[in-house]
This record gives C-alpha cells, structure tokens and sequence, in this order.
C-alpha cells in the first residue's frame, strides 16, 4: 500500500509536465492553423490544400521561435496562478537558510560554469562523434534558439527561468516531496520532469542534470528567485559562448574545449563547496 501510495504521488507529480506539453501542442498548433488561414485568405483560392499545409509547416519551421515564445508567456501564466494559489502565499519552513549578495554572485557564477560546462561537452560530442548530435543540432536551429535576436532572448534569458521554475522546482518540487520525505528523492523526481519537458533526448539528459542543481538551490533557501537566477545565468551566457570560443583559432578547437570543460568542473565543485551543504528543514523531519 505505501509504495502504491508513492507511486500514486509520482503520477501526480508528473501531471504539470503532462499539462505543459498539450500548452506547448496547443499553441504550435494555433500558429500553424493561424499560418494556414493568413495564407488562404491571401491566395483566395488559388493554392491545393497540400500547397497550403507545406507552405504553413515550412513558415511555421522558420518562425518556431514565436509559439515557443507565446508558450513561455502562457505558461508563466497559468503555472504563476497555480503556484501563487498553491504555496506562495504558505511561509518558509522553519530552518531555511537566508541568502546573502555574495551566495547570489556565488549562484550566478556557477550558472556560467554549468553553462561552459554542458556547451563544451556537447562540442566535443559533435567533433568527435557528430551523428550523435545531429538531430539535436537541426531541431535548435529550426526552433531560431541560436539566433541572438530580441524575441529569442526574451524567451530564453527570461520567460523560461520563470515559467519553467515555477513549473518544476516551484509546483512538482513539492509534489515530489509526497513521493518521498527524503530530498534527493523529490529532487531527482523534480529534475526528471525538468528533463521531459524538453521533450528530446540530448536536451533532456542535460536538463536532467541542470535541474538537480536548480533543485539543490531551492531546497536549500526556498525561494523560487534564486532558481530563477540560476536558470536565466545558465540560459543567458548560452547566448555569448559562440562568440567568446570562435576567439580562439580553430585548429585548437579540442585542446580549448578539452581546458574549459576541466575548469569548469572545477569551479563546479569550488562553488557547491562555497555554497555549503543543505540543511535538512522542520518538515523533512
């Protein structure tokens, strides 16, 4: 019965992922079928029905930035309210650490280094192996996430850090904790959730791991700001690393990548020790 009791909880924490996803369906689907009408209305009549359906899948390819936009505004929207509703207005437990200037520096920091971290992985799996990530690379440049314009770093560096910690560390982190009292548990849970709603498999492994340390940052100070903090430091500095490592020739490509990905584990490590281990709080006991 206990088990089954969990495993009850988990099925209810996993139905704010579920919920984001027909958010994310639905509003594809409205710009498409918005596409569809804008170009009948246009052609009157003179387009096949299979002319139309490919001229909308090919604009809707080139302008998948807009739905993934109106999702984040929608879904700050929607998982704001509940969250609000919910436990925002609850206080803090008993025990919560208190923030300081230097912990946020500190956080804002190792969302670079996670940032440098991930990137040169993902790099070095494209140089060395690059049918690996192929897929991965091609799904990013038709969703327009590599183009540093205003509307994708709106939605990158500041709808998403919201919507999305109100979503998995501010609504299913708490279902997690029915899952069990035990937080590496929630949190894995938590992070498992973060992963699936990227809903690919490169993108959703490293989420994975991203939100283990988003969930660590919550469940030691229990303020959704600060994973929020996290997420836009991770997210924003994404934007700048092509930038920064096409300054290095590239026939150095791996030993540069190769340095990077070893100095930022290190920092890595240097900032969760600064930061110092979770204290268990009154309703974990």
């Amino acid at each position: 019965m206990k088990y089954l009791k969990k495993t009850g909880w988990f099925i209810v924490a996993m139905l704010p992922a579920l919920l984001s996803f027909l958010l994310q369906i639905g509003m594809a689907v409205l710009v498409l079928v918005v596409i569809m009408v804008s170009e009948l209305a246009s052609q009157q009549g003179t387009l096949s029905t299979d002319e139309i359906l490919n001229f909308a899948v090919n604009s809707y390819m080139e302008n998948a930035v807009y739905p993934i936009f109106f999702y984040h505004v929608l879904g700050i929207l929607v998982f704001g309210l509940w969250y609000y509703l919910a436990y925002g207005r609850k206080k803090r437990p008993v025990g919560t650490e208190q923030p300081t200037v230097s912990k946020a520096a500190i956080i804002i920091w190792l969302g670079v280094c996670i940032q440098i971290f991930t990137s040169c992985a993902l790099n070095l799996i494209q140089i060395l192996a690059p049918d690996l990530l192929k897929n991965y690379i091609e799904l990013m440049e038709a969703a327009g996430i590599t183009e540093a314009n205003l509307i994708t770093i709106l939605s990158v560096v500041v709808l998403a850090p919201i919507g999305e910690e109100l979503l998995c560390r501010g609504i299913i982190f708490r279902l997690a904790g029915k899952v069990s009292s035990k937080f590496w548990i929630a949190n894995i849970v938590q992070a498992f959730a973060f992963g699936l709603i990227h809903a690919n498999l490169v993108q959703g492994t490293y989420a994975f791991f991203m939100g283990l340390a988003l969930g660590y940052i919550y469940g030691k100070y229990r303020r959704i700001w600060l994973c929020m903090l996290l997420h836009a430091s991770i997210n924003g500095s994404s934007m700048l690393l092509d930038s920064y490592f096409n300054l290095y020739p590239e026939k150095y490509d791996i030993p540069v990548l190769v340095a990077h990905f070893v100095v930022s584990l290190l920092f890595m490590v240097v900032c969760f020790k600064l930061l110092g281990k979770r204290k268990p709080i009154d309703e974990e006991a």
